[in-house]
């Protein structure tokens, strides 16, 4: 896969998981009094939001206006039903998939023997909590796990990262369900009508 496929489903997989909201979220953002948006919660009243916003059929009609607005209004579901739309979807999925191409996937490429498409987008999914820590903790274990098996990939990261970003114990269930759902999703995606990636457990490397 090309870096931009990696970026694209690397972003649609943070999508589809949640791990940073769902297409439909709208929250008030903990800065100020906008809207926090989406899979990535873009925050609009002039931020990036209002970009998002502007790349989706009536969602200039959202721009520019703080969250209190909107809520007051009675259109915040009309908003989270616009976001969470086919298009609403695909421009969110592309907004990502441009920040992914160029911080995720140039950092992940430096992960020795992250050369598995399936674990490359696996190890994306989980960049947002800090692409650094992601590369560190694997570049780390290289040695002694197989980064090229998505079983492996999913027990390193359930049993371990917790550890390595430091956010003590009481986050290890969660970290631990976040694996198991990351690994859930990335082993059934579909890579090999797009793509031509073997279907997952039939290719090269070792599982």
């Amino acid at each position: 896969m090309t870096d931009e496929q990696l970026a694209y489903e690397i972003a649609k997989g943070i999508g589809m998981t949640g791990v940073e909201g769902g297409y439909e979220s709208v929250s008030c953002s903990t800065a100020g009094d906008y809207p926090s948006m989406g899979i990535s919660q873009w925050e609009g009243l002039g931020g990036r939001g209002d970009t998002l916003l502007s790349y989706i059929d009536g969602g200039q009609r959202f721009a520019g206006r703080t969250y209190s607005d909107i809520c007051n209004s009675g259109e915040l579901g009309q908003l989270k039903a616009l976001l969470d739309s086919p298009q609403g979807q695909e421009a969110q999925n592309q907004i990502l998939a441009a920040d992914c191409l160029a911080m995720y996937v140039p950092a992940l490429k430096c992960v020795p023997n992250l050369d598995d498409s399936r674990c490359f987008i696996y190890a994306g999914v989980w960049c947002p909590t800090s692409h650094d820590v992601v590369r560190r903790f694997l570049t780390n274990r290289a040695e002694r796990c197989n980064l090229r098996s998505l079983e492996a990939m999913k027990n390193v990261f359930k049993e371990e990262y917790y550890i390595a970003a430091d956010v003590g114990e009481r986050y290890a269930l969660g970290y631990a369900n976040r694996a198991e759902n990351t690994y859930q999703y990335v082993a059934g995606i579909d890579l090999t009508t797009p793509y031509g990636v073997p279907v997952y457990g039939e290719g090269p490397f070792g599982r």
